[in-house]
């Protein structure tokens, strides 16, 4: 009786006209296969590198993901992917559904035909293997395998917005005009009408507050032919908005497109910035010089495939460390690491894997490739208050141009490719800024040419260059600022093991054999290089490589440690590590130069710490300078609880770089404590050698 009462209730709905409600179902479980034979369970978002990403030889070739659903073949139903790395076939009860060449960007199945009735089977074949026509081919970072972000069943019902015009948010908001008095705004997005008739649809669009009150509202009827889909557009104009600001104030609005049955919505930020080759970025009409680090998608047990409570966690440290810049490199992250920028106000630059190779061998599919994947990036991250520059490229004066793979760099081609993704990407998006990352000083015949809004350099001087020298920076950037226009340090830093010291001032250096990467060293790189971003304030935006340490198959460096500086051990776990960040890969230890950042950047709380703190033996009777960094007003140091001195300032440019001189190691333990002003305190003890 009762299922004759679902009956009639459901058959009166159709005489009705009521359309089912669309629905988002995650898709987190799978099946797990390197072979196809032998299968195990995994929890998407998974990354079989995993299990092999630190090593000498991560794997690299096809996996096998499969698991089955349940979806009514009379609706409209989508899989939405969010990266599948690095290319991925997409099978339907055993038909080819999709292809998809790029591992980082979204992608969508329709399924339409293609369903039956009860249980579905999907299969994918994630690919990472060496594919000269799909960026990326060469890079300093592992190229994973695997569904290593979210998979998602979409289904609706015979009217629906559409996911495939403008990306997971369903609808795109582009700001034409803002400012502090009004804000206009052009909303887009698409009905799609599946019933075997033409439907006349009413639909709403809202803008709501923070709050959640309705501040906009327009109401709009359209009538759609069969099979066939039609636009929504509208035209949102609002007095006195309430600006996202950065850091400051990252005030969001909610954006809703509603029909019956379903609604597409995002958060978007009302702002407006612009840069200058001569005063640095300009965030509402005021300066706000944007210093920052770049990021990677990694982390250790995980590899690329992060979960929301991990992006979570990064990102608390992000916080902590108090910068307002990220550049999520070197291809577009996980899509919720940019609604955390949105809601932090961290102002983001991302770009797509165009990394390291323009070859003479380049087909012109290669190129067909990097446009694709331009265009899934910009579609899919649209609405990201946080997003002001798109990236093309990164270093293509680089190693990676060889026989091997497309044959030697073909720099007047990397120009005219350039202008051509340059006029693409602003075609569809005019409101963002559209660069490129340099790695050569721009010194390859036409660079000069090269054709962006902004043009950014990775320096690495006193590391890859000038052994032990970091002063360089400057002439480099100058010249790129004098020779281009907006200019943008993207990378700079050193390696740093943590656990790697010397009590011996000539002994720091880097090595040629590259095995020892001091703490020492990486704090006075840093140290200069701080300095002198300080002195060079038309930087538009600068980002240090990198926050957290990450796995590269073809590195051997930095894995000696030692704590007196007398005796090195080799460290196993240090092998087939980029070891340039800030934090180590598992998170565990914050390193000397994080809180040389957070004492430069973090406003909010007060810094007070002592630099190598970890060399614990110093030899009885010798001399050293205590370093400190920290952002008070004075600082008091004590010896074994006795005052020695004060400070008033640090005395040097940036404010944070606090240098205690000739203090004498005594031949028992001691104990060195700095004081603030108000209170907060740091201490090291050292033992004699």
């Amino acid at each position: 009786m009762r299922a004759f009462s679902y009956l009639l209730t459901a058959l009166a709905a159709l005489a009705l006209g009521v359309t089912a409600q669309a629905r988002t179902t995650s898709l987190d479980q799978w099946q797990f296969s390197r072979d196809g034979a032998s299968w195990e369970t995994v929890t998407v978002p998974h990354s079989t590198n995993a299990e092999d990403g630190r090593s000498a030889a991560y794997y690299r070739g096809q996996t096998h993901y499969r698991r089955t659903f349940r979806a009514n073949p009379a609706r409209p139903a989508f899989l939405q992917f969010e990266g599948a790395a690095q290319a991925a076939s997409v099978y339907v009860n055993g038909t080819l559904a999709r292809t998809h060449k790029g591992g980082y960007t979204p992608f969508i199945v329709p399924l339409t035909d293609m369903l039956q009735r009860g249980e579905n089977l999907v299969e994918v074949v994630c690919d990472n293997s060496v594919d000269l026509e799909m960026i990326p081919i060469s890079s300093d970072f592992n190229k994973n395998n695997g569904l290593h972000n979210p998979v998602s069943l979409l289904t609706f019902g015979r009217q629906y917005l559409c996911p495939a015009a403008y990306g997971p948010d369903r609808l795109h908001l582009t700001q034409t005009a803002v400012s502090a008095e009004r804000a206009v705004a052009r909303l887009e997005a698409r009905i799609v009408n599946a019933a075997p008739r033409a439907k006349t649809v009413r639909a709403t669009v809202l803008l709501r507050d923070a709050a959640g009150r309705v501040v906009w509202r327009e109401r709009q009827r359209l009538t759609v032919p069969a099979g066939e889909g039609a636009p929504i557009c509208a035209d949102i104009a609002l007095d006195r908005p309430h600006l996202w600001d950065g850091v400051r104030d990252p005030y969001l609005y909610t954006v809703e497109v509603r029909i019956r049955g379903d609604v597409a919505r995002a958060q978007v930020g009302f702002r407006f910035f612009s840069l200058d080759r001569d005063n640095g970025f300009m965030l509402n009409g005021k300066p706000y010089p944007l210093r920052g680090v770049s990021m990677h998608q990694d982390l250790e047990g995980r590899a690329s495939a992060l979960t929301r409570e991990d992006i979570e966690r990064d990102y608390e440290i992000v916080r902590e460390l108090g910068c307002n810049f990220l550049r999520l490199a070197h291809y577009p992250h996980n899509e919720y690491a940019f609604r955390l920028c949105d809601r932090m106000g961290i102002i983001v630059q991302t770009e797509i894997p165009w990394v390291n190779i323009c070859g003479e061998q380049a087909t012109e599919a290669y190129f067909d490739n990097i446009h694709e994947q331009m265009r899934e990036m910009v579609t899919s991250l649209y609405n990201h208050a946080s997003i002001c520059f798109w990236g093309m490229w990164n270093e293509l004066d680089s190693w990676g141009n060889t026989p091997v793979y497309q044959g030697r760099l073909d720099a007047r081609r990397a120009v005219d490719e350039t202008a051509r993704l340059y006029a693409y990407a602003k075609s569809l998006d005019p409101t963002r800024a559209v660069g490129l990352t340099d790695d050569s000083v721009f010194a390859r015949d036409f660079y000069t040419e090269l054709k962006a809004d902004y043009y950014s350099e990775n320096r690495y001087h006193g590391w890859y260059y000038e052994y032990n020298d970091f002063s360089g920076l400057t002439g480099s950037m100058q010249w790129i600022h004098d020779h281009m226009g907006v200019t943008n340090l993207s990378e700079y830093g050193v390696g740093i093991n943590p656990f790697c010291h010397s009590w011996n001032a000539e002994d720091i250096r880097r090595y040629a054999d590259d095995r020892r990467h001091m703490e020492a060293y990486g704090n006075r790189a840093h140290e200069s290089q701080v300095q002198q971003i300080c002195a060079m304030p038309w930087l538009n935006f600068t980002s240090l490589w990198i926050l957290f340490d990450f796995p590269v198959a073809d590195r051997k460096e930095g894995f000696l440690d030692s704590d007196d500086g007398v005796n090195y051990v080799e460290n196993p776990a240090r092998l087939f590590t980029n070891d340039k960040g800030l934090v180590t890969r598992d998170r565990q230890t914050k390193k000397d130069v994080f809180y040389l950042y957070k004492a430069w950047w973090n406003d909010a709380e007060e810094t007070v710490y002592i630099s190598e703190r970890r060399l614990r033996k110093r030899p009885a009777g010798s001399t050293f300078t205590l370093t400190a960094y920290s952002n008070a007003r004075s600082l008091t140091l004590l010896r074994d609880g006795e005052p020695v001195r004060t400070m008033e300032g640090s005395g040097e440019i940036s404010g944070v770089i606090w240098k205690f001189e000739d203090l004498e190691m005594g031949s028992a333990e001691t104990t060195f404590e700095l004081v603030s002003d108000t209170g907060v305190r740091d201490s090291v003890s050292f033992l004699p050698l």
